[in-house]
């Protein structure tokens, strides 16, 4: 399957994953695999197909990374003693054919290194996750790419059970959790190390514990219909339109498109930060300027949505609109101020408590680089705006009525020479690799 990552995360020490990989590296697949953990700065494999990747560690940490830095379409998550049945891959990829929009998981069962009981735990397991829609990671979650980032990643404040969180969010926002109708074994080691009845009785206790407030917020969110907000991040793909036309004009069509590739990453990575920061709460979204584009590899992160046709007001009018039909609250932010910091979008998010108010975030020359509301906004008022003007922000502002407005400190993007400059001498501070990155290609363009 060429559009597959399989992601294990390994502890320190760790060794069953040998086999796991002996059993991967069998099949003739064209997939992708991802070690991820702490001992693995120095490693590094033959095979074009296995990527070993240092994290600190901690199981939902090293999934959400080996997750951002996966190049395909849809994840796989093992734990790294799990063991594969021959049907295990070709079942991810026929299953997510089937309906590309669910979470699937295998039928556990257990290998012999444990006690004879345990096949009372893989009875145990399948209504579990048949019955009451609660499989745990050790069951194999496969998803797309897209789906795995709109939930917010896996929670890594959690004490225990990111994997249990993970599914209950998905349930929460009416995400298929879906059976693969295929085996996947794992160790019964701790089962014999640790003893059948303490071990099992333990799953039970912290399984109820976290399962109960899940189940309560499920009925809760069941009388919301838009509960998520939603993140629009307008951008045009590299390759088929014009990129940075104004900042082009200085430093040359390549090194335009470097800088919005770079830009793009840490968008997504600071996009993808909020995200996981609000457990949830937020959902972002490419609004992808080529109708026909919607699918290529440069969106796999998020889900996508067509600006449509017409002037940059129509599309916001367009984009916005079927946004605010789903989601209770609707961010519009572009891919070109790659220095923004996650909180920002936070904030924003935490601010726009009614729905009479508008949140703007200015930039210095006289557009803006963040735009919020909750009501419904009439076409008329967006195509009024002047836009890549001084002047947008204020008129914006009196479209909507400033007694209104709800201001974020002002930022810049980059349009220009002087931008990049500027953009050069960002403080790195609290910033992610990704933005740290674009900031130190930066450095290039500024004059002594």
């Amino acid at each position: 399957m060429k559009d597959l990552s399989i992601i294990i995360p390994v502890k320190a020490g760790e060794q069953a994953w040998r086999e796991l990989l002996s059993d991967l590296l069998s099949s003739n697949g064209d997939f992708e695999i991802i070690l991820v953990g702490p001992d693995f700065q120095n490693f590094s494999s033959e095979d074009p197909r296995v990527k070993f990747v240092y994290c600190k560690q901690g199981r939902a940490l090293q999934q959400n990374h080996g997750a951002s830095i996966a190049t395909r379409s849809c994840l796989w998550f093992l734990h790294a003693d799990s063991r594969l049945s021959n049907r295990s891959i070709q079942r991810v990829e026929q299953k997510l054919k089937e309906n590309p929009e669910a979470i699937y998981f295998f039928d556990l069962n257990f290998l012999p290194d444990g006690p004879r009981i345990m096949f009372l735990n893989a009875i145990g397991a399948y209504w579990r996750s048949h019955l009451l829609k609660m499989p745990f990671g050790d069951q194999g979650f496969f998803m797309k790419r897209k789906t795995f980032f709109s939930l917010g990643l896996f929670n890594e404040q959690a004490k225990y059970g990111e994997d249990h969180l993970f599914i209950w969010r998905a349930r929460q926002r009416g995400v298929s959790v879906l059976p693969a109708f295929s085996e996947l074994f794992t160790s019964a080691r701790k089962y014999k190390n640790i003893g059948w009845v303490t071990t099992t009785t333990r799953h039970l206790v912290l399984t109820y514990k976290q399962a109960v407030p899940e189940w309560i917020k499920l009925i809760q969110t069941r009388n919301k219909k838009k509960w998520t907000s939603a993140v629009a991040i307008f951008v045009k793909t590299p390759g088929v339109s014009e990129i940075k036309s104004r900042l082009a004009a200085s430093i040359g069509e390549q090194n335009a498109l470097e800088f919005y590739e770079l830009s793009l990453k840490a968008t997504q990575a600071f996009v993808m930060e909020a995200i996981k920061k609000s457990e949830g709460k937020l959902e972002a979204y490419w609004a992808v300027a080529e109708k026909d584009q919607t699918e290529d590899v440069h969106w796999n992160s998020f889900k996508t949505i067509s600006q449509g046709s017409g002037d940059l007001g129509e599309r916001l009018a367009s984009v916005y609109s079927k946004l605010q039909q789903k989601h209770r609250k609707v961010f519009l932010i572009g891919a070109d101020s790659p220095q923004m910091n996650y909180k920002t979008l936070l904030k924003a998010e935490f601010k726009l408590i009614s729905s009479s108010n508008f949140i703007l975030g200015e930039t210095e020359d006289g557009g803006f680089y963040l735009f919020g509301a909750r009501g419904i906004i009439e076409r008329a008022i967006w195509k009024a705006i002047p836009y890549s003007s001084e002047e947008t922000s204020s008129a914006l502002v009196e479209q909507f009525g400033k007694s209104r407005a709800i201001f974020l400190e002002k930022n810049f993007d980059i349009d220009y020479y002087e931008d990049l400059e500027k953009l050069a001498d960002f403080p790195t501070d609290n910033l992610l690799p990704e933005q740290i990155a674009v900031i130190h290609w930066a450095k290039k363009f500024k004059r002594e």
